[in-house]
C-alpha cells in the first residue's frame, strides 16, 4: 500500500511512492479542466452540448441520463481477452448512446461515457489534444511526475498488475502519477487554487445519493461536479475513488480540525480497503 498526506505545512508520501493510475481520480481532474473551460468563458456551464438534451453540468453530476459501456457483458469480456479497445464510435454505437436512461436532471446514473464527452469538449476549447492539455495544467502547478498514458506498454511499465492492460479501454482516459501528486493537485484544488473559490463552491455542491455504499466508509454520500463527496458533519470529505484491474485508488480531502489531503493506492479488488485507509489517516492526523 501507498499512501500520501499533504496540507500547506505538512507533506509526506510512504516509501515506495511511484507512477500508479489514479483510475477515475481523472474525473476530478478533467471536472477542474472543464470547470476552468467555464471561468475563461468558453462553454457555459447549464448550456447543452450541441445537438444533445444535457448540459456539462449534468455530464459533470452523472444526471445525463447516458448509460454506460460498462453495463456491456461483450465490453468486460473484450477486455479480459485482451482485445484491442473499440474505436469510439463503435463503442458508442454498442451503446446506443442516445436512447437515454432517464430525462436529463431526472436521476442519477454514474457514466464513464459523459466523461469521455468533456474531455472531448476540452480538447475542443484548448485547441489541442488532453494529453497536452494536462501537460501543460500540470507544469503550471509543479506537478512532474503524471501524464495521461495511452498503451498497454505504458500500463505495464507501471507494475501494478500482473496482466497486461489498454488504458484506451477507459474512454476518458487514465492519468498516471505519483500518489504524492494526486495528493498535491486535490489539496491545490480545494484550496481554490486551481479554480476560484466561487466555481469551487459550486463543484462541490452536494447532490445527495439515496442509496447504501455498503461496507465503505461514507454514511451520507452524495456527488458534486467531478466529485464524491460524504456529508456527515463528522466525516466531511470531498475527492474521488477509482479502480481498475486489480488496483484501487482513492483521493479526498478531508474537512477537519487540521485538514488535509489523503491519497491511497492499493493492489486491490475492493474500494473500502483504499477508502478506509484514507479516512484512518485522517483520523490519526487530526489527533497530531
Amino acid at each position: 500500500m501507498i499512501y500520501s498526506l499533504h496540507n500547506e505545512a505538512y507533506s509526506f508520501a510512504s516509501a515506495g511512492d511511484k507512477q500508479v493510475p489514479w483510475w477515475s481520480f481523472t474525473k476530478t481532474v478533467i471536472a477542474t479542466l472543464t470547470l476552468k473551460c467555464v471561468e475563461q468563458g468558453k462553454i457555459e456551464l447549464d448550456s447543452k452540448l450541441k445537438g444533445k438534451p444535457y448540459t456539462y453540468r449534468q455530464l459533470l453530476q452523472h444526471t445525463s441520463g447516458l448509460t454506460d459501456y460498462a453495463m456491456l457483458r461483450e465490453y468486460h469480456q473484450a477486455v479480459t481477452n485482451g482485445q484491442s479497445p473499440w474505436p469510439c464510435d463503435e463503442m458508442l454505437a454498442k451503446v446506443q448512446v442516445d436512447d437515454l436512461l432517464f430525462n436529463p436532471g431526472e436521476g442519477w446514473r454514474y457514466s464513464n461515457i459523459g466523461y469521455l464527452f468533456l474531455k472531448q469538449q476540452i480538447e475542443q476549447c484548448y485547441d489541442a489534444p488532453f494529453a497536452e492539455v494536462l501537460d501543460t495544467l500540470f507544469k503550471s502547478v509543479d506537478i512532474s511526475n503524471s501524464a495521461l498514458i495511452e498503451s498497454s506498454a505504458e500500463f505495464d511499465k507501471l507494475n501494478v498488475s500482473n496482466q497486461s492492460y489498454d488504458p484506451r479501454w477507459c474512454y476518458h482516459g487514465v492519468i498516471a502519477g505519483s500518489v504524492h501528486d494526486a495528493a498535491k493537485f486535490l489539496h491545490l484544488l480545494m484550496s481554490g487554487q486551481l479554480i476560484s473559490k466561487p466555481m469551487l463552491n459550486r463543484m462541490l455542491t452536494p447532490y445527495k445519493l439515496n442509496f447504501d455504499v455498503g461496507q465503505r466508509p461514507w454514511k451520507s454520500p452524495a456527488v458534486g461536479l467531478g466529485v464524491m463527496l460524504n456529508c456527515e458533519p463528522e466525516l466531511k470529505t470531498s475527492g474521488h475513488t477509482g479502480q481498475g484491474p486489480q488496483s484501487c485508488f482513492a483521493a479526498y480531502h478531508f474537512e477537519q480540525i487540521n485538514p488535509i489531503t489523503i491519497t491511497v493506492f492499493e493492489q486491490t479488488h475492493s474500494q473500502a480497503v483504499v477508502e478506509d485507509k484514507a479516512v484512518e489517516l485522517a483520523k490519526a492526523f487530526t489527533g497530531r
